[in-house]
């Protein structure tokens, strides 16, 4: 569906059903480059099982309209904008890499809306090294290549993802690729600057899943040992032999620890 915030257009995908701001609501946030395509798999699950789902498009990103915005924390209050002008209440915010650190800022302002944050392939900060980030200012096709070949596991390399015939690497360069021409290096440029994450992390009032890959070469252990170390009592799982690209790559044990998080702390009249 299409909404107009702060006069802009925004697109975000329902999941299949309509919107119903009454219910619990699921929003899922992409990462760096990425779009709602991202969460295919696990916001049709919700949205039939009860709640209203959400996963927009940041501004800039495939159907939603730009400039990209330029920090997390302007991302945050994008996404708190977003939910004001939809009128949501009882949010599970689920969100991976980038949208964890955005998902931080949320849930550190206490807005009375939120129930449960999900946080998926992260730490407290993103730092990006200065190759990626000249390549994605001067050379964006060399950028997406190497976040690609860095963000998928083995299941992304060798076509072993949950999904016959889909050929998960090349529809991530697809998706980049589909972004306004600036969008990837505002993104990183906006991991790199972001300096607030441990701060944040301490006043975080709702519940908090943190789900890890222990092959992540993107978020390691060291860096995700970090943010659970600073949350309040975090619910922690770790799926096996899965690169940074969680989603994607494991969508069904994603699915099954969202699940169980989200029944737990927001539920919804299921199959309603």
């Amino acid at each position: 569906m299409y909404i107009e915030v702060n006069g802009k257009q925004v697109f975000a995908t329902t999941g299949g059903k309509p919107f119903d701001c009454a219910r619990p609501v699921v929003v899922f946030l992409h990462g760096a480059g990425g779009d709602h395509t991202v969460w295919n798999l696990q916001s049709r699950f919700f949205a039939f099982r009860g709640y209203s789902v959400l996963a927009p498009d940041l501004p800039g990103h495939t159907n939603s309209a730009g400039p990209p915005l330029a920090s997390i924390e302007a991302m945050a209050d994008w996404l708190n904008d977003v939910l004001e002008a939809l009128d949501c209440r009882n949010v599970s915010f689920v969100g991976h890499s980038m949208g964890c650190l955005v998902g931080l800022e949320l849930g550190s302002h206490d807005p009375a809306r939120l129930r449960s944050l999900s946080l998926i392939a992260s730490g407290l900060a993103t730092p990006v090294n200065d190759a990626l980030l000249g390549a994605a200012k001067n050379n964006p096709d060399a950028a997406i290549s190497m976040m690609t070949s860095w963000g998928f596991g083995a299941a992304g390399h060798y076509s072993r993802g949950p999904v016959p015939g889909n050929a998960m690497i090349a529809a991530g360069q697809m998706v980049m690729r589909g972004n306004t021409p600036d969008a990837l290096h505002a993104d990183l440029s906006a991991c790199n600057n972001y300096a607030n994450g441990a701060e944040a992390a301490l006043l975080v009032k709702p519940h908090v899943q943190v789900i890890v890959a222990d092959n992540d070469r993107m978020a390691p252990k060291k860096a995700t040992d970090k943010l659970i170390a600073q949350l309040p009592n975090p619910e922690v799982a770790v799926i096996a032999d899965c690169g940074h690209m969680v989603p994607q790559e494991a969508p069904n044990r994603c699915r099954k620890l969202l699940r169980d998080f989200i029944f737990k702390h927001n539920p919804a009249t299921q199959g309603s």
